[in-house]
């Protein structure tokens, strides 16, 4: 047991490494800026131009007056709105978080193809590819995808108001939309379906080594922006390697 989890390890610093290396060079990176351009230009403008008014409305419709005379009570009046303004900045900010996560993975979703692409030209020339997954149908699934994570929000949502709890609540169905898009992006570019299905569930410690940490990178300030095309990078590693080795 533990000689295969040192294998895992050393398997998934070698995959990072090499998408490392691979990230820094001139068509990756310029794939890696494309889908944060979109996502803050589309996000930032809609906040830019309907975020206060958003904010004011807000407000407005959950603020409670509760005409209180009496000067010295007026500290619960003023605390009443402190409470009201930071839930709805906290909900402002959530939707932001999670619009962003939905655009930049949609983008990415379009891009994984290239990726796949490139790392195979680089490091596998001899690998066949053999994904038959319509766009209709990856569109179509992410979809379902979509969907089944805003239900997680949904269902979540009053763990989120919770003091420290609410911030870890979040990262769950997060990290589920990020191991579960990236990974079908990648595999559905590289393995006939049902292939992909197998390989998923066989090597499922193994895919799961290499998707955590590419999570955990993801939430870092700054390195996080570079997140989604280094993942896609490192997830195409893996599933090559799997493939060119026949592994699994």
């Amino acid at each position: 047991m533990q000689s295969k989890l040192q294998e895992q390890f050393t398997q998934t610093k070698h995959y990072f490494a090499l998408a490392k290396k691979d990230i820094f060079t001139p068509y990756l990176l310029g794939l890696t800026f494309l889908p944060l351009f979109f996502a803050l230009l589309f996000i930032g403008g809609i906040f830019y131009f309907f975020g206060s008014t958003w904010y004011a409305m807000l407000y407005d419709s959950l603020r409670w007056d509760l005409n209180l005379s009496i000067t010295w009570l007026a500290w619960i009046q003023s605390s009443l709105d402190y409470i009201i303004q930071t839930t709805i900045f906290i909900f402002l900010a959530f939707l932001f978080l999670v619009f962003s996560l939905l655009l930049t993975l949609t983008i990415c979703s379009f891009l994984a193809p290239f990726v796949v692409n490139f790392v195979r030209n680089q490091h596998y020339p001899t690998c066949p590819l053999e994904g038959n997954t319509s766009t209709f149908a990856s569109l179509f699934s992410l979809l379902g995808v979509y969907l089944l994570y805003l239900l997680f929000l949904v269902l979540l949502l009053p763990l989120y108001f919770v003091p420290f709890i609410g911030s870890f609540v979040i990262l769950l169905p997060n990290f589920w939309l990020f191991s579960k898009t990236l990974v079908a992006d990648v595999g559905e570019g590289i393995f006939e379906k049902n292939e992909l299905k197998r390989i998923k569930l066989e090597q499922k410690s193994r895919i799961r080594s290499v998707v955590l940490p590419l999570y955990g990178l993801s939430l870092i300030p700054i390195i996080g922006f570079f997140a989604p095309v280094f993942a896609l990078t490192t997830l195409a590693h893996l599933f090559l390697n799997l493939k060119s080795n026949a592994t699994f």
